[in-house]
This record gives structure tokens, C-alpha cells and sequence, in this order.
């Protein structure tokens, strides 16, 4: 299977764990020895602030809440759109800062677009490809706009929904002129 960085996980409607139930998740990192990935829509009701002061001394300029990146524990992540502050190139415009002094600099800053992340998601070899085979997960490539847009939790899950129901069904016919919905065609 090729890489899927860049790619997002959208639960399916039957997937029920609930670390994943309705979640999109952006994959950063899948290789031959997993995967990592943050969820998109799991904001906490927790300041990125009183997170910070844990972190660093640094001072902190963002107003956020920080987000649940998934069930594994772990250390700060952030995601953002500052590529001299990219520890990783997750898609074109969309980057991954994982060192400490490059989020002091994102934190420190009200420039451009960042999400802090505590946790994230993670597969172990060959797990995510077979949960993606037994229909736990659709695809679709991420764009800026799923990854910072403002969007209520579960208008994000239905809307990539719709986009990957739209593709497959494109994919299938060849429709001239495809509705924007294809539930009310």
C-alpha cells in the first residue's frame, strides 16, 4: 500500500470504538512500521495556556484550546502552516512540529495557523491497512481548509463523508453535472 501522509481517516458509520467513533483523523507518518496520526475534530475545553506554562517558560500568545490527538499518550504536538517551523511536511501547506523550540516559536506568535495537539493516534505494521480493508475507515486526501477550518465536530465527519461519497459515486458514473449532496439527489 502506498504512504497515506497527508491522507484523512474518516470513521465509518459503523466503526464504534469511542477513542474513533465519528472522528477524522490526519495521517502524519505511515510506513512499514505504522502509523501516527492527530484527530482533527476532538477540541478539550483546555486553554492551550495552562497547557503551555507545563511545556515551556516561553510565553504563549495563543488563545486555542488544545486538542485530543488520539488515545496515546504522550508529548505536545502542533500542527501548523509556518514551513520554517516544520519538524515534518504532513501535505504542501500543512506542517508538523514535534521539537520544542520550534512551538515555542508557534506558541509565541499570533502569525498563521496552529493546532496543539496532547496525544495522538497510532497503528502498529499493517494494522491501519487492514482496518482500512474491513471498512473501518474511508479516505480522502487533506486539504488546509479540513485541517484548520472552523467547523463544528460532526460537521466535519459529515463533510468529508459527503466528499468521499461524492468521489466514489464520480468514480462509478459519469455525471456530468454531480450535485454538491449526493444524499438528496
Amino acid at each position: 500500500m502506498d504512504s497515506l501522509r497527508g491522507q484523512l481517516l474518516i470513521a465509518s458509520a459503523g466503526l464504534l470504538d469511542p477513542n474513533f467513533a465519528r472522528s477524522v483523523v490526519l495521517i502524519a507518518v505511515h510506513g512499514e512500521e505504522g502509523a501516527l496520526g492527530l484527530i482533527l475534530n476532538r477540541e478539550m475545553s483546555l486553554p492551550i495556556r495552562q497547557v503551555w506554562s507545563q511545556v515551556s517558560e516561553a510565553p504563549c500568545e495563543r488563545d486555542e484550546n488544545a486538542r485530543q490527538g488520539g488515545p496515546v499518550g504522550g508529548s505536545l504536538l502542533a500542527l501548523h502552516d509556518q514551513r520554517p517551523m516544520a519538524n515534518m511536511i504532513v501535505t504542501d501547506l500543512v506542517y508538523l512540529a514535534t521539537e520544542i523550540a520550534d512551538m515555542e516559536r508557534l506558541a509565541g506568535s499570533n502569525e498563521g495557523r496552529v493546532l496543539f495537539y496532547i496525544g495522538h493516534s497510532g497503528w502498529g505494521p499493517g494494522q491501519l491497512e487492514r482496518e482500512i480493508a474491513d471498512g473501518s475507515w474511508l479516505t480522502l486526501a487533506a486539504t488546509p481548509d479540513h485541517v484548520f477550518g472552523d467547523r463544528e465536530p460532526i460537521t466535519l465527519w459529515q463533510e468529508t463523508m459527503i466528499e468521499v461519497g461524492r468521489g466514489q459515486m464520480l468514480s462509478i458514473m459519469p455525471i456530468k453535472h454531480p450535485p454538491e449532496d449526493p444524499r438528496v439527489n
